[in-house]
């Protein structure tokens, strides 16, 4: 090769990087203006004004690659309000949904610290709540441990029977104040009629179907928590738009994943295979002065260690770890995986999991969902390979 061929070949390879980095700048940058979106509609629970516009939203997002369905999925929503506090200082609070109905107005109240493991398990409190109630007070109020002393909120399970005792949850920041001042707890709460949904885009192309789904619901604005994984959807469909296709997004995750489990008692055709995107999929953490992608985010799948390695190898370039032969789930996977049919589901939590802090600019990065997209896309796509009958 002579000197002015090896110059345009060295031309060729840097325009050819610097395009892929354009790319994946872009990319980055539209991810990240979903994720903002999403987390400015507000507080992301089922059953509210803002579950219907988040669900307007998404169809609006995902309407382009297919017909849309949306599928009512009704349930009794604990409605509630509440004062509290210590002094003539108002605390701010957040009922633990569906834990008593009635009113109460008393100072007899317990305040405890706590640790709500993240707030992802629907009866982490309940061995609390059940000694405070044998301790006989009329109220209780779980200050939660969380390194930047926020409020975490705990998943509720709509079957699970209420214990009775009237229980808000408080930042542990106010801890010390709580402990050393009159408490008062001002509650009246029901259960109305609510409602949310399930929504169904699905593409023209023939043959069994790859379900790709995510929840859309959660605590505060979710952005690293269901915000990342929404923009990674869109992100991986829009790729696999020439597959069998259909994008399923859930209502009611933080009672009990109750949409995906209404989908699948509907589910008439089980599909080819499912790929659950969950939470904090590209949520970054703080690391001296810099940011890196969580370490506690990890991919379930059916499938054994020899046939997933692709699938393995492509979530390792976004630091995914992948459990093979699966049989224990966490997060909406437990439900997918009823269908008997092969299923990967991710899942984690970051620092800011169910918090309020859980904001777009603290969560995540274009960099962050650029990395997190490509390597979700090329593991789903792989996954759907490796099952033979959606490739």
């Amino acid at each position: 090769m002579n000197r002015s061929s090896w110059r345009a070949t060295v031309l060729r390879e840097r325009l050819a990087s610097a395009l892929i980095a354009a790319r994946a700048h872009s990319t980055g940058e539209d991810l990240y203006r979903i994720v903002c979106e999403y987390a400015a509609l507000g507080h992301h629970r089922s059953g509210t004004d803002r579950d219907v516009a988040t669900t307007e939203w998404f169809v609006d997002l995902m309407s382009d690659l297919g017909e849309v369905i949306s599928s009512t999925v009704e349930f009794e929503r604990y409605d509630v309000a509440s004062e509290l506090s210590a002094g003539e200082r108002p605390i701010d609070h957040l009922a633990l949904y569906y834990e008593f109905t009635g009113d109460v107005d008393t100072s007899d109240v317990a305040v405890r610290r706590f640790d709500p493991l993240g707030g992802g398990f629907c009866d982490v409190a309940d061995e609390l709540i059940e000694e405070t109630r044998q301790d006989g007070y009329e109220a209780l109020v779980i200050c939660t441990d969380h390194p930047d002393g926020e409020l975490v909120a705990i998943n509720r399970e709509l079957a699970a029977g209420p214990s009775g005792l009237p229980t808000v949850l408080v930042a542990g920041r106010h801890y010390d104040t709580l402990a050393s001042s009159a408490v008062r707890l001002r509650l009246r709460a029901g259960l109305v009629a609510g409602r949310t949904a399930n929504i169904e885009v699905s593409n023209d192309q023939p043959g069994r179907q790859l379900v790709l789904t995510t929840p859309l619901n959660g605590w505060f604005g979710a952005a690293g928590e269901r915000g990342t994984g929404i923009a990674v959807l869109r992100h991986v469909a829009e790729r696999l738009a020439d597959r069998p296709l259909t994008v399923v997004a859930t209502g009611g995750h933080e009672l009990g994943y109750m949409g995906a489990y209404a989908w699948v008692d509907r589910c008439a055709e089980p599909p080819a295979c499912i790929a659950h995107i969950g939470a904090s999929l590209a949520v970054e953490t703080a690391v001296g002065g810099g940011r890196r992608l969580i370490d506690s985010r990890i991919a379930m799948t059916t499938l054994g260690e020899s046939t997933a390695r692709r699938v393995a190898a492509a979530l390792d370039d976004a630091g995914i770890t992948l459990r093979c032969d699966s049989d224990k789930w966490l997060g909406e996977g437990e439900a997918w995986s009823l269908l008997g049919v092969p299923v990967l589901s991710t899942t984690g939590a970051g620092p800011d999991f169910h918090t309020p802090s859980d904001t777009p600019e603290r969560a995540t990065s274009p960099g962050a969902l650029a990395t997190v997209a490509d390597a979700v896309h090329r593991a789903v796509a792989a996954f759907c390979d490796a099952t033979t009958v959606c490739s």
